[in-house]
């Protein structure tokens, strides 16, 4: 069983986050994340960070750069403005996306 760690929307957090597990983000953080794990950004989660991860969900608003070992996936009502590097990239219809992606095996 994978533990989740959640931010919720009441949380405005500014600094550097490490994590190895699931990170879900509902509230505003700002500064760098760095995981071996799985990141979620909910709906309502507003971020402003340069991100290396395993896996990325976006849902929400994201302002920076992301480098995801595997996949990155930006869902109908996530808004990404930055520069993407992943070996499998995922958008669903609706997804606002400004920025460059580097498909690679890293």
């Amino acid at each position: 069983m994978q533990l989740t760690t959640i931010l919720s929307e009441d949380i405005n957090f500014r600094g550097n986050l490490k994590f190895d597990n699931v990170l879900r983000i509902h509230g505003s953080f700002q500064g760098t994340i760095q995981s071996t794990g799985e990141l979620i950004i909910s709906a309502n989660g507003k971020v402003e960070a340069d991100i290396k991860t395993e896996t990325m969900q976006l849902e929400g608003k994201l302002t920076g750069n992301v480098v995801a070992s595997k996949r990155i996936s930006l869902r109908r009502s996530a808004q990404m403005h930055g520069d993407l590097r992943c070996q499998e990239l995922e958008v669903e219809t609706g997804a606002k996306f400004t920025g460059s992606c580097l498909m690679d095996n890293q």
